[in-house]
């Protein structure tokens, strides 16, 4: 498989869907009627298309594409406020403040490059200003800004704008961002956001070190992106998608991750990672059929559900930058395997199922982006893939793996926690106060995972359930049910000792009861509200018996 041409004909392919939803009156690209800046950044792979001759591309010197090219980069311009800044507006029509939107921005600023003698003069001159305004603003903030994902993305950013409009001191800027960036990487390969990882967000961090190589071709960040790409390839699951179980950020998205590409493309083993996720990407499209933007509408708001690869710019961006050479093995290419990340995590990979134990504990952080670091498991088989996880939410007891009842409230938050890895499986010690409580994954056999839960009395256990919105989840008592937002509450009795979804199930304990949907805190919702492929499944038991032995069964 040619890496590079397969990212072209992917962006090819979600071509004709993405142009409906042009505006003609606005220029913009909407969502289900809405719209938001980053809507435009599809721009730069039309951009790339435009421009790249190749067998598998049909829309070089396609004229077709270019009022949608020139219209489209219009409307970052028209936005724009004075300074260069835009209003951070989402689809759902709230508004979040100015902002140099960093993605954006970046991706105007490319298309500006690829367009360049396409551009007629006056509409040339009139985006030029736009991002020098923008780009002016975006070197004196990162002056005072600390290491974060989105002052790393400018950095990159900043140092390519200097290239194009021969800015050294802009460069210079950008540059010395990177190294602050570099430094400040833990030797585990991430960085710290909220006091611990996020597997999502860090793809941030090592996208912009890939795009600052590819521009500057400066070696010296090498290292950090071989550190950060060992980091992702142990935190992948088998089918590509990224391990959220210890992501203090984002919850478990159903979908391989195009960020990144063109950063692990520098390394053997990255090379070899790289290709194992196109894979998953490929077959992701297979299963799916046509890619779509698709939006829940809930209370006349709109949010967005998924967007698998509607013509994603970090495709196109790794197709600029990708970098071919030999490839190394990596974890995924062995059927059994178990990584002991000290002070991290445990993962086991083995007869068809994957687990991951989190021992990360962070104390609760101070804004709505950092979640609680509460649910400290998941579950993964080669078939129905995500059994148990989801990530994390925010003041919600009822998504913690332990609560214990408490004279102020409940205490569903560990303040410590020690990792204990086993020949035959693996456990996490959760310390809440002066109480410990125990998660041990064992695999079985082909067929067969337990997971062990213990406490002390008067605590609850609790496992998020992975279920799949709008399919049928089967009983013991031979009851289907489908799973819409209605609530559902069965006790192990009414469900006669067992549930299960898509090929897998799991046996209730005998004072155990399943409730769905739990929905976590999203915090990229003005009012907090997540959609439905966000919820999950809650199987809550009393430890009054403790420990509680709750058995996950597949069709081997």
């Amino acid at each position: 498989m040619d890496i590079r041409q397969t990212y072209l004909r992917m962006l090819a392919e979600d071509v004709p869907q993405n142009l409906e939803r042009f505006d003609d009156a606005t220029g913009r690209f909407l969502t289900g009627g809405g719209w938001a800046v980053t809507n435009q950044d599809i721009v730069y792979p039309l951009a790339l298309l435009y421009t790249t001759e190749s067998p598998v591309n049909p829309y070089h010197r396609d004229e077709r594409l270019l009022p949608y090219i020139m219209r489209g980069g219009d409307a970052w311009r028209d936005f724009q406020n004075p300074d260069g800044s835009v209003e951070f507006i989402k689809v759902d029509g709230s508004t979040w403040g100015p902002t140099f939107m960093p993605w954006s921005m970046y991706h105007w600023l490319e298309t500006y490059a690829l367009m360049y003698d396409e551009l007629d003069p006056g509409r040339r001159r009139r985006w030029e200003e736009g991002l020098r305004l923008a780009y002016t603003g975006i070197a004196a903030l990162l002056e005072r800004s600390g290491v974060h994902n989105i002052p790393t993305w400018h950095a990159q950013a900043l140092y390519r704008a200097g290239q194009i409009f021969e800015r050294p001191e802009w460069m210079k800027g950008g540059r010395h961002m990177i190294y602050r960036t570099v430094e400040e990487q833990t030797p585990q390969g991430y960085w710290r956001e909220h006091l611990g990882p996020t597997t999502s967000y860090n793809l941030v961090y090592v996208h912009a070190l890939g795009l600052y190589h590819g521009h500057s071709g400066d070696d010296g960040v090498l290292d950090s992106i071989q550190r950060a790409t060992d980091f992702h390839i142990r935190y992948t699951y088998p089918d590509g998608r990224p391990v959220e179980t210890i992501d203090g950020r984002v919850k478990y998205h159903d979908h391989v991750s195009a960020t990144g590409l063109p950063a692990f493309s520098l390394s053997p083993r990255g090379r070899r990672y790289v290709r194992f996720l196109v894979e998953h990407m490929l077959a992701e499209r297979a299963e799916r059929g046509e890619p779509e933007i698709s939006y829940i509408k809930t209370g006349g708001s709109i949010k967005i559900a998924a967007a698998q690869y509607g013509l994603v710019p970090h495709l196109a961006s790794a197709y600029v930058h990708h970098q071919e050479g030999p490839e190394e093995a990596i974890l995924q290419d062995r059927a059994d395997y178990s990584v002991h990340d000290p002070g991290q995590a445990l993962i086991r990979r083995g007869d068809g199922w994957f687990y991951c134990l989190s021992g990360i504990v962070t104390p609760p952080a101070d804004n709505r982006w950092g979640m609680d670091r509460q649910a400290f498991i998941s579950v993964w088989n080669q078939g129905p893939r995500l059994i148990v996880g989801g990530g994390n939410s925010k003041d919600q007891p009822e998504w913690s793996n332990f609560v214990h009842p408490g004279q102020d409230g409940p205490l569903y938050l560990p303040t410590a926690a020690r990792l204990e890895p086993g020949d035959q499986g693996d456990a996490v010690i959760l310390t809440y106060g002066e109480r410990d409580c125990t998660i041990g994954a064992t695999i079985v056999d082909p067929g067969h995972l337990a997971v062990r839960l213990a406490g002390p009395a008067g605590a609850t256990g609790q496992l998020l359930l992975k279920l799949k919105p709008r399919q049928a989840l089967a009983t013991g008592a031979g009851a289907s049910y489908v799973l819409d937002g209605e609530g559902l509450e069965l006790t192990s009795e009414a469900a006669g000792g067992w549930i299960g979804q898509d090929g897998w199930r799991v046996g209730l304990p005998g004072d155990s009861k399943v409730t769905w949907p739990v929905y976590p805190f999203n915090p990229y919702a003005a009012d907090g509200a997540a959609p439905l492929q966000e919820a999950v499944a809650v199987l809550s038991v009393s430890l009054e018996s403790s420990p509680v032995v709750v058995n996950f069964e597949v069709e081997a």
